[in-house]
């Protein structure tokens, strides 16, 4: 039954997931347009899984082991997801969202980040993580959070990006329903343990069926909520496009394997914790997608003042 229950809440994820354009690229744009509500609701999504924690439950494991002092790897690393993930134009989970609405040229952003990941994992380096006491019980500040943001949610912003936002918010409620069944469902953890099983060659990493059946749902209910998908004989494969993010998904790869998971582990696993090391790696990824951007618009900038432009034009 939990093992039914497991697919179908991925199934209805994903849908959420592409229906609200779940994207902290997107997320960090709207920030910068003065229009925050969009990253906040995202920050907050791992933080329901205290409310629908059953009375007396345990934690599941995958979340007590998420708690880690801030080092120096963890501000790198999510900084270089930030960057490479505002190359990508997506994070992890909206880079699925576009290759199930039939951008395939994210499948070289999936490639890169295995590449980046096994680069830094078999590369011999002194990295040290300092891990903190779990908690047992969560703080009265969740309640609080999330109070908040409900009420900012019907009182303050527009009736017509309501529907969104709350769109967000069921996502963070059936994400954590996942997390307390499943903790390591989510596609940059079952990435980490693939690169692991290749570099290291132990089995005791290969993930199990059922994470790769809850992988396939959530890009099933990606497909699903997608309002508009191109087809396969429309889709043109350009080599500079692959390379853009094949680099894009190794940078984001590097970044992932230092602060130890992409923004999706970051979001529902580490936050939720009140990991210090997973508040100081959004942090950074949001620095860093906003220096990507930075970037993005300045090589527009350029490239719209060169002569050759001009004449294409």
């Amino acid at each position: 039954m939990v093992y039914i229950a497991t697919l179908l809440l991925a199934l209805m994820v994903g849908f959420l997931a592409q229906r609200t354009g779940l994207c902290m690229v997107r997320g960090t744009q709207e920030l910068w347009a003065k229009r925050p509500g969009f990253l906040l609701t995202i920050l907050l999504c791992g933080f329901w899984f205290w409310l629908i924690l059953p009375t007396g439950a345990a934690i599941p494991e995958g979340l007590t082991q998420q708690r880690f002092t801030i080092s120096p790897a963890f501000l790198l690393g999510g900084f270089l997801f930030g960057l490479g993930a505002a190359i990508n134009k997506g994070c992890s989970v909206s880079t699925i969202s576009k290759l199930a609405k039939g951008h395939y040229y994210m499948l070289a952003t999936v490639a890169g980040w295995i590449i980046g990941w096994c680069i830094l994992t078999a590369t011999p380096h002194n990295l040290s993580y300092t891990s903190l006491a779990s908690l047992s019980t969560p703080s009265a500040a969740v309640i609080v959070m999330l109070f908040i943001l409900i009420c900012g949610i019907f009182f303050i912003v527009p009736p017509e990006k309501r529907a969104i936002l709350l769109g967000i918010v069921l996502f963070g409620i059936l994400a954590s329903i996942l997390t307390w069944l499943l903790p390591e469902w989510s596609p940059s953890q079952l990435l980490k343990d693939l690169t692991a099983t290749l570099v290291h060659r132990d089995n005791s990493f290969i993930p199990s069926l059922q994470r790769f059946l809850v992988i396939a749902c959530l890009i099933v209910g990606m497909a699903l909520g997608a309002k508009s998908r191109l087809s396969l004989t429309k889709f043109e494969l350009r080599p500079s496009q692959l390379a853009k993010h094949m680099i894009a998904g190794l940078i984001m790869g590097i970044g992932a394997s230092l602060a130890l998971g992409g923004n999706d582990s970051q979001l529902l696993l580490a936050l939720p914790s009140f990991s210090p090391a997973g508040a100081a790696s959004i942090a950074m990824i949001i620095v860093g997608i906003s220096c990507g951007m930075g970037l993005r618009r300045l090589k527009h900038k350029i490239s719209s003042h060169m002569p050759h432009n001009e004449n294409r034009q």
